[in-house]
């Protein structure tokens, strides 16, 4: 096997900033442009981001900790599946979409998107799938 193989296809979730910088060096693109887009998909086109795993929530497992933070649910298209966000997560998406702010991607650090969520979103808007994690080597 070569050494330089990427299992990434195997990773069922990333961090969003993680998917930030790996999208946007993939599209030979600046993170911002990247993290505006996603931001506008979570807030706008029904791009499920989690702030927590909502299995946990669905009382089906032992029950989550959610250490303090505001959480809500959100959903951007009526029916669509609901993501649990940090309050002050969902607020910073909401700048960025409508305030036109600059994304900080410290602030939305604890947020992760699935791959079949991810997956899901792309296929809706026509795009195609990113090498970073849908290629198989």
């Amino acid at each position: 096997m070569n050494n330089k193989t990427s299992f990434t296809w195997l990773v069922e979730t990333y961090r969003l900033p993680d998917v930030v910088a790996m999208w946007a060096r993939e599209r030979l693109e600046h993170e911002i442009v990247v993290a505006r887009e996603l931001a506008r998909a979570v807030v706008c086109d029904g791009l499920r981001l989690q702030s927590v795993d909502g299995r946990w929530a669905a009382g089906t497992m032992k029950p989550i900790a959610f250490h303090g933070y505001p959480y809500v649910g959100y959903t951007a298209l009526p029916g669509g599946p609901m993501s649990i966000l940090r309050i002050e997560a969902l607020n910073h998406l909401l700048a960025v979409v409508e305030q036109k702010q600059v994304p900080e991607l410290g602030k939305l650090y604890e947020e992760f998107l699935y791959k079949q969520d991810f997956r899901d979103w792309l296929v809706r808007q026509n795009l195609p799938l990113p090498r970073f994690w849908f290629a198989v080597d």
